[in-house]
């Protein structure tokens, strides 16, 4: 009867507001296009009102930057969540706790808690994506020095090689070779200035700083790769006793009463995507006779769906930890390894100076070792930022970059 009522008072309501709409036929359906047919042909794109890109400089740098440390970035991030910012200020401002407190309270008490936790790991969060801006722009303004000195080692063996050339000496290169080469590292600096532009907007976001300032956020720390190695089990255990989002399940579940259960449920729903479709529930508990008891029934089935879901919870932390630390291990060997390159061809370096300095001919083949060895030292920078990228992602996944305090 109630549902029939409902149904009539709706088309009462919508056919009373369509009294004064203007009747307009149905929309006419859409025209058939034909097109004819071709033969296959593509225009090229014309390019030649574009000018020459200058060779002589870089692009524009920023006339200004912001020296900050990883340490500033770090806390900065944890500071400006957004996110844990919007829970605290909608979070129930509730100090007491304890299973005695009245019933009129357990719905604050328990969404106050969880607050805490889940703006706990989504500042964790938020300073582990700044983070790895802040080493990814290190990376790109360290590659971007390398470069510079690269066109400029490039532009000089491209006139040490037209000398020769003009001289007739066989050993030069193709001159049309070389200048490819030099065009391609141009390519290079256009891309990497893209990508510091990028990047630091995206910090510049996550850090609250003013996204139309011109300055560049410039790194101000040096990247030292620490020769120690990281204890797997050690992590593991540190990590299963301070995430947030364990933390989080291990309060609900010690809160879960039969005055809770509502206030934990929908917790629950909000931290875990899709647990509405699975969760149990009863009846309105108001509409059932021996309300305690099915009160309490419904508390402890809610009790051990929540400590099911914090063994699997577990059990895939720990396995997040294993493998942060596997692919840490794995970034420091890498490390090593071009390390020895660069230093292999700072041996070639050395060793063709000491040739020139006696007066052997050997200025073509000195300029294009000290290419190798900027190449190689761009290739150490990528690989040292990419183990600084896991250092960071391992501490983000134990836990380890805001405390509970968002600091």
């Amino acid at each position: 009867m109630r549902s029939a009522l409902l149904i009539v008072g709706f088309l009462g309501i919508l056919l009373a507001g369509c009294r004064g709409m203007e009747w307009k036929p149905p929309m006419q359906p859409s025209m058939v296009a034909n097109l004819p047919l071709t033969e296959r042909h593509i225009p090229a794109a014309d390019v030649s009102a574009l000018p020459d890109a200058p060779k002589d400089k870089p692009a524009a740098a920023p006339q200004a930057y912001y020296n900050l440390t990883a340490e500033e970035c770090r806390a900065l991030a944890c500071r400006n969540s957004s996110l844990g910012n919007l829970v605290d200020a909608t979070a129930p401002q509730y100090t007491c706790s304890g299973h005695n407190i009245a019933s009129r309270y357990a719905s604050d008490w328990v969404r106050a808690t969880a607050a805490g936790y889940i703006s706990a790991e989504a500042r964790n969060r938020n300073a582990g994506a700044a983070l790895s801006l802040y080493y990814r722009i290190l990376e790109l303004e360290l590659k971007s020095d390398v470069l510079n000195s690269s066109i400029a080692e490039m532009d000089a063996l491209v006139k040490a090689n037209d000398v020769l050339a003009a001289k007739g000496f066989k050993q030069a290169t193709d001159s049309h070779e070389l200048r490819k080469q030099r065009i391609d590292l141009e390519a290079k600096r256009a891309m990497l200035r893209s990508g510091l532009l990028k990047l630091n907007a995206e910090l510049k976001n996550l850090l609250a700083i003013d996204p139309g300032s011109a300055g560049f956020i410039l790194p101000a720390d040096q990247v030292k790769v620490v020769p120690d190695p990281l204890d797997a089990e050690y992590a593991v255990t540190l990590g299963l006793a301070i995430r947030s989002d364990l933390n989080l399940l291990r309060a609900v579940g010690n809160m879960t009463d039969h005055r809770t259960v509502p206030a934990v449920r929908q917790v629950m729903v909000g931290a875990v995507p899709g647990l509405a479709a699975v969760m149990q529930t009863f009846a309105p508990l108001q509409l059932l006779p021996f309300v305690g008891t099915v009160a309490k029934a419904e508390a402890n089935a809610l009790k051990k769906q929540i400590l099911g879901l914090l063994i699997d919870r577990e059990r895939e932390a720990a396995k997040d930890i294993r493998t942060a630390i596997e692919e840490w291990t794995t970034a420091r060997e890498l490390v090593s390894i071009a390390r020895q390159r660069f230093e292999l061809n700072q041996d070639r370096v050395s060793d063709l100076e000491k040739r020139a300095k006696v007066g052997q001919a050997v200025e073509l083949d000195l300029r294009k070792a000290r290419l190798e060895l900027l190449q190689a030292e761009s290739d150490l920078i990528g690989e040292i930022a990419k183990w600084k990228l896991a250092d960071v992602k391992a501490r983000e996944v134990i836990g380890l970059l805001c405390d509970e305090c968002g600091r």
